[in-house]
């Protein structure tokens, strides 16, 4: 396809859809099709699909795919901003930006190198890129400021290394140096870093305390989280875990912070207003992503190497079930009204749904794996899209 070009998606025929899912998919979407209709989320799914260079749009309406946007390059990450959605794609070093009202490609945005991490600022109009590899230079990176109304950069500060990840809260950015050690605190009304605090370890993954007072950081190597002050960059904790934190996630009031990473089958749980490490929860084989039903307090945590979709009551530490979702299970979103878990699968994009509500309901007979639908192969990112 052309770029921009929007190819409408055929409805699969049964044959054809069971076929691409194997066996025991086709047994998945055979029992979801005899389940009662359930209340449905007005809003799309989006799937960045790499090898195709492609962002798969699904109606959540009818969990039905809907649309596939061809793209230039592969997309690694998406990005909402009001009625526009942007697939940063690191190789290529572009944010290729989408229009929801159209669903077609309307602008390119060229950061200047690599985006490794990128997070759209309060109001929508403009968004912070970490950049790996600025100017063709493989021992540097950047942060760079974007006006996304022009799609042009208007403030750039050099970092010693390249970019690792980022976050923002409020009038503070924070991004990480994994080469140098280093994490660098940003004040964003002045654009000047407002200073840099050495790790002593390769923190990667970084997010800001709910309240933003304290920095919390993934160091794999170490199998550490460091936390750091934000207001004055000193080094706070450095909280040892039961394996090599990629991925964080906070509970509804942020009052505990779950760790997934290689080294166990378990999600360990970090107390940030305390500064320490609580219990580890078995979480199936190889917990990777993780995403919080507020309206249950369930924990949905995927297993890639066992293709299950692990849910945990976050209030008791038990477990609630346990629901096969297909052979890779990469990413999972939940619906704002808790009534469903969306996962992804990293090669097929098929997209498993479950019905959190019979997971929490043990009276209830049907089981929670509501319907499987496609998306996009080489699924690398989700992006849940309100309607109306």
């Amino acid at each position: 396809m052309a770029r921009g070009e929007v190819q409408l998606v055929r409805q699969l025929s049964r044959r054809t859809f069971l076929g691409t899912l194997g066996a025991a998919g086709a047994a998945l979407a055979s029992a979801g099709c005899t389940r009662k209709r359930g209340t449905r989320y007005n809003g799309w799914l989006l799937v960045a699909g790499g090898a195709e260079k492609t962002v798969a749009v699904a109606d959540l309406n009818e969990f039905q795919p809907m649309a596939r946007i061809a793209l230039p390059l592969e997309p690694d990450q998406l990005l909402q901003a009001g009625e526009r959605v942007y697939a940063v794609c690191r190789e290529g070093g572009a944010l290729i930006e989408i229009s929801l009202g159209s669903l077609q490609v309307t602008g390119r945005i060229n950061p200047g190198g690599k985006p490794v991490a990128a997070r759209v600022l309060e109001g929508g109009k403009s968004a912070l890129v970490a950049l790996a590899e600025p100017a063709g230079r493989s021992d540097a990176g950047a942060l760079v400021l974007v006006d996304l109304e022009s799609r042009k950069v208007t403030a750039r500060m050099a970092l010693a290394g390249a970019a690792g990840d980022l976050d923002v809260n409020g009038a503070m950015a924070v991004v990480t140096v994994p080469s140098k050690n280093q994490l660098v605190r940003v004040a964003l009304p002045e654009w000047k870093a407002a200073g840099t605090t050495e790790t002593g370890a390769q923190c990667r993954n970084v997010l800001f305390r709910r309240d933003g007072k304290t920095i919390l950081a993934g160091a794999p190597a170490t199998h550490e989280v460091v936390t750091v002050d934000a207001a004055t960059g000193s080094l706070l904790a450095r909280l040892p875990v039961a394996v090599a934190p990629e991925r964080f996630c906070f509970n509804p009031d942020g009052g505990q912070m779950f760790v997934t990473g290689p080294g166990g089958d378990v999600v360990a749980i970090v107390s940030p207003y305390q500064n320490e490490v609580g219990e580890t929860m078995l979480a199936g084989r190889t917990p990777a992503a993780m995403a919080v039903a507020e309206k249950q307090n369930l924990l949905c945590v995927t297993n890639a190497e066992s293709g299950s979709l692990t849910i945990l009551d976050i209030d008791t530490r038990h477990l609630s079930a346990s629901v096969h979702v297909g052979e890779t299970p990469g990413e999972v979103v939940v619906t704002p009204d808790g009534e469903y878990a969306l996962v992804v699968d990293r090669r097929s994009g098929s997209a498993a749904v479950v019905r959190l509500s019979t997971v929490v309901d043990k009276k209830v007979k049907t089981k929670p794996l509501f319907t499987v639908f496609a998306t996009a192969r080489d699924a690398r990112a989700a992006l849940l899209v309100g309607r109306g």
